[in-house]
């Protein structure tokens, strides 16, 4: 059975992001999973170093964890059997705890072949919980295997209408969007299709580039609400950002290459860039991946 892995930290953040899912898993007919990545004081550097941490500790702060995962669990489930529509598919909800960091647990998830979907809430960009907990939303783009869905804490849960597919023309996008149609048709969504790329002249290499990919995603994408639009502009982020506003989408979808280690020193990833204040639901695809979930 198709399965939605929601990250669950206890945050109001993950807990609208569940809920977030809970919506898309009506919609696609998936069971949801809570997943949490608990820490024992041991597993902090500085605390590992200072001291050592006898092992009940660890029972105790799994216990608590479960407990506080059963009760959310039983919350949602009351919550998605109130007033259902007649025909609404209801997810069962499961949960599941292990010990390390989030990006450390990723690999348990990754192997459970059912799950199509990982979810997230965006973390605050405040000081003191990017110095405490770290960015865990760059780290996950960086380490998962599985598609994941970044929610934003004021993000609407609502039907989806229009999603964004952001494009640099890289042809293997073609797959992703051919997946993305999936989702798309559970919601009777339109795709825009959208490149950002300096204004250059009609008959340029990005012309051209334009024209075969166009070209293949007529042939090899079997979903007639796609649309495409050239937007330019010099800066990527910037160009999405007027896309933001003029379009006003649903979801935004980009599909994450990792860097090489020159890119590493010399520019930040397009996609952290946009995962750090995004105002709609980001869904980042990682490259390569063995293969793209059906939804």
């Amino acid at each position: 059975m198709k399965t939605i892995a929601v990250l669950i930290d206890f945050s109001k953040r993950s807990e609208h992001a569940a809920r977030y899912a809970m919506h898309l898993a009506q919609k696609i007919e998936a069971n949801v999973l809570l997943f949490n990545a608990f820490l024992i004081p041991a597993d902090m550097p500085m605390a590992a170093a200072q001291v050592a941490w006898p092992f009940y500790q660890y029972d105790e702060i799994k216990t608590d964890a479960e407990n506080s995962l059963t009760e959310f669990c039983n919350k949602l489930k009351n919550e998605v059997k109130v007033r259902p529509l007649p025909g609404t598919f209801m997810p069962a909800i499961t949960y599941q705890c292990e010990e390390g960091p989030v990006a450390d647990t990723l690999s348990t998830l990754s192997k459970d072949k059912n799950i199509v979907l990982l979810v997230a809430g965006t973390h605050g960009s405040d000081a003191i919980s990017t110095f405490v907990l770290g960015n865990n939303s760059r780290e996950l783009i960086d380490d998962t295997t599985l598609p994941l869905l970044l929610v934003p804490e004021d993000a609407s849960i609502e039907n989806i209408e229009k999603i964004v597919f952001a494009t640099d023309l890289h042809i293997n996008d073609i797959k992703f969007i051919n997946a993305l149609a999936g989702l798309a048709n559970k919601f009777s969504a339109n795709i825009m299709i959208a490149n950002v790329n300096p204004e250059t002249p009609a008959d340029t290499k990005h012309n051209k580039a334009e024209n075969s990919f166009m070209q293949e995603m007529v042939l090899n994408v079997d979903y007639r609400r796609v649309s495409y639009r050239n937007i330019p502009n010099q800066n990527v982020k910037k160009g999405l950002e007027l896309v933001f506003g003029k379009e006003k989408p649903d979801m935004l979808v980009m599909v994450h290459r990792k860097s090489s280690i020159l890119d590493f020193f010399f520019k930040s990833s397009i996609t952290k860039k946009i995962a750090a204040d995004t105002p709609v639901p980001l869904l980042v695809y990682p490259y390569p991946i063995d293969a793209i979930p059906v939804f």
